[in-house]
């Protein structure tokens, strides 16, 4: 009989419990791997919670730190010099100081030491969540805020630099008028420019399509004031934007922008802030000039003799000084001014006396030039022309009371070249109240006719051609009359303000502020600690 077989069922019964098991291990080994991915996950998102925590809380302890600065630089000293003393800088940090430990959440609790003022931790959000706030003075003039943010063991930091310097925001512009301003001819603004005018019923700005401002316009009016009046600074759409030709918003494209006729405004600008209110800036007041401290150690330049003296009119005829614009004289729109006649001189550190009302013909100015006249009203005034003469310095000028525009003038004629190698680059003219014509200046544009820093006047005009390297500030508040004294930038044979206009008054002008550049001396501002937010950094 033949032996039995086995069948192949009985024979693979090993071979599927070996292949059970390994297919048991690799599902058990992905089961334990991926526990242990999603608990990794789970630790790495409570990892990166605690940093967003973290940070979070560094960025509003620096917030606080900004606080804390601007309370402490509503407090500040003030002072008329350019530049800030390393004893000022000790007290700016010393009353810094005082603040951090007057904050109701600190309560002289802070940690102080010669350079460094830490404020104790305040919770922030969740559980274990907190913010520190540290100064660190790093310089003389330098405070570092920092924001520390702490999330259980997890610590961020944030951080800003801040300089103690006197406040110069004026300087953010390339004209700064209290009052109105007009823009024609070939004239480039290459920068922002403000006016302080607040009579909605008459325009604060008047430009023309031949001038350009590179920069923002701004004006204290608000849009529905301006509304409320006869004209319209520019064309806007039922939404309050300005459009483009095809009636669609304008955005950026600046160049696209449209201008009906009714527009006061026809230069190319970028946009018009308003309700900008920036009247409190300091140089725009003539409380905020001290110019006493230039009129030091200068020699007194001497009386003319009588038969060295000329019968002028100002404002004068066209082409003729001697003879009054409107033909008659009068105390208040003309005025006649018996000259004294300095020709092809040089003066250095020089003072001009009162009522001089001096005529200077081909001199060069090396230097201060100091021009003095009666603070208070009285019959003590200075009305200056100088014809083509050369300004290797500064003109400086008394601090009158009162704008009185055909008293106190500079006004300059012929071919006026200014190229500033003195000591004081901060200003070209600081003639706070004064009425300051720049009329026709050297022909050749960038030869000799770079005026470097501040242009200060009561009221300025600048014609012919023209590089200004700072801030023209027009600082007389002109509301008081019933159309306001303008600054005229540029001019056309048909319009130059209120003074003649002559062939040689138009040219090319171009205003380039520099806001890094110092006050001048003699403007009187509050000492700021200031952020410089390019120096923001974060760190753990």
């Amino acid at each position: 009989m033949a032996p039995a077989r086995k069948s192949v069922h009985s024979q693979r019964k090993g071979a599927v419990l070996i292949l059970s098991m390994i297919f048991v291990l690799i599902f058990s080994a992905l089961a334990v791997s991926m526990a242990t991915f999603s608990g990794t996950n789970a630790q790495l998102a409570s990892n990166q919670h605690k940093v967003s925590s973290a940070l979070s809380a560094a960025q509003s302890g620096l917030e606080c730190g900004r606080y804390i600065m601007t309370i402490a630089n509503a407090s500040l000293p003030s002072t008329a010099y350019n530049t800030v003393t390393s004893a000022e800088a000790d007290q700016v940090w010393s009353i810094l100081c005082a603040h951090v430990q007057a904050q109701p959440w600190v309560a002289n609790q802070a940690q102080q030491q010669a350079t460094t003022i830490t404020a104790p931790a305040k919770t922030f959000g969740a559980a274990n969540t907190s913010f520190q706030v540290q100064f660190n003075r790093v310089g003389t003039y330098t405070v570092r805020l920092e924001g520390i943010g702490n999330n259980g063991q997890t610590t961020k930091r944030v951080s800003v630099d801040m300089i103690i310097q006197k406040d110069r925001d004026i300087l953010n512009y390339a004209v700064a008028s209290k009052g109105r301003m007009w823009l024609t001819g070939e004239s480039t603004i290459h920068g922002d420019i403000y006016s302080d005018w607040d009579r909605p019923e008459i325009p604060p700005f008047n430009m023309t399509n031949d001038s350009a401002v590179l920069g923002t316009i701004n004006t204290v009016l608000t849009l529905g004031q301006i509304e409320q009046e006869s004209y319209q600074l520019e064309t806007l759409d039922a939404n309050g934007n300005p459009i483009d030709a095809n009636g669609t918003p304008l955005g950026v494209n600046f160049e696209d922008r449209y201008y009906s006729s009714s527009d006061e405004i026809q230069a190319y600008h970028e946009n018009i802030n308003y309700g900008q209110q920036n009247s409190s800036m300091p140089g725009m007041d003539i409380d905020d000039y001290v110019t006493d401290g230039y009129d030091s150690g200068l020699t007194d330049i001497p009386s003319c003799p009588s038969d060295s003296r000329e019968v002028e009119y100002f404002p004068h005829a066209s082409g003729n000084y001697n003879y009054p614009r409107d033909g008659t004289p009068s105390s208040t729109w003309n005025r006649q001014l018996n000259r004294h006649v300095y020709e092809n001189q040089t003066f250095t550190n020089a003072r001009l006396p009162s009522n001089r009302n001096a005529l200077f013909r081909n001199c060069t100015f090396d230097e201060v030039l100091y021009i003095d006249c009666a603070k208070s009203t009285s019959s003590y005034y200075n009305n200056v022309r100088f014809e083509d003469c050369t300004f290797n310095g500064t003109i400086v000028t008394d601090t009158p009371d009162e704008f009185k525009w055909v008293h106190n003038a500079l006004y300059f004629t012929g071919q006026a070249t200014f190229e500033n190698t003195s000591a004081i680059q901060e200003a070209t003219i600081l003639a706070p109240h004064f009425n300051v014509n720049l009329g026709n200046t050297n022909p050749q544009q960038s030869e000799n006719n770079v005026l470097t820093g501040a242009i200060v006047g009561g009221i300025v005009d600048v014609r012919g051609n023209a590089q200004i390297y700072g801030t023209v500030i027009s600082m007389c508040d002109t509301t008081q009359w019933s159309s306001g004294y303008v600054t005229n930038i540029g001019a056309t044979l048909g319009d130059g303000g209120s003074e003649t206009t002559e062939l040689g008054d138009v040219g090319v002008i171009a205003i380039t502020p520099d806001a890094d550049q110092m006050l001048p001396n003699g403007i009187i501002s509050p000492i700021v600690i200031k952020p410089q937010q390019s120096t923001y950094s974060e760190s753990t």
